[in-house]
């Protein structure tokens, strides 16, 4: 039994957001990062941005769509 597999694409829309990337943040209060900052994510990693519609949403909308 055959099954088509299709791929979407979300490098390009993806790539040019910073709020794409599941990463630290680079800023805390208008100051940049510390690397020993960076080196510990249960304090400084940014996770509000993942709960406010963004980059996430537009995969899922793109997906729904493609259903």
């Amino acid at each position: 039994m055959r099954v088509p597999i299709t791929f979407i694409n979300i490098t390009q829309l993806s790539e040019h957001r910073i709020d794409g990337h599941a990463s630290i943040y680079n800023e805390l209060g208008g100051k940049l990062l510390t690397e020993e900052q960076k080196a510990d994510p249960l304090h400084y990693a940014d996770c509000i941005h993942w709960c406010l519609p963004g980059v996430p949403d537009t995969w899922n909308q793109i997906f729904l769509a493609h259903l």
